[in-house]
């Protein structure tokens, strides 16, 4: 099984969930998309959705500062 390692390495950076999800809504502004609610983000750095798209995975890669190998790792 694949696990999120979103909440370590945001404590590892510094930041806080809430400056996470600005920066992701950041990039999600500059690309032009559409913004996640606070609500799908909590779900999804803590791992209670089934799937993550890849594009949720690259903008987090992007938003951390990390390799997705970073951020995935297998259990």
């Amino acid at each position: 099984m694949l696990k999120l390692n979103a909440i370590k390495l945001l404590e590892n950076k510094g930041y806080t969930k809430y400056k996470l999800f600005n920066k992701l809504n950041t990039i999600r502004s500059i690309k032009g998309e559409k913004l996640m609610n606070y609500t799908n983000f909590l779900n999804m750095i803590k791992q209670n959705n089934k799937s993550v798209l890849y594009q949720d995975l690259d903008e987090l890669c992007e938003a951390l500062e990390c390799d997705i190998s970073e951020l995935l790792t297998r259990e």
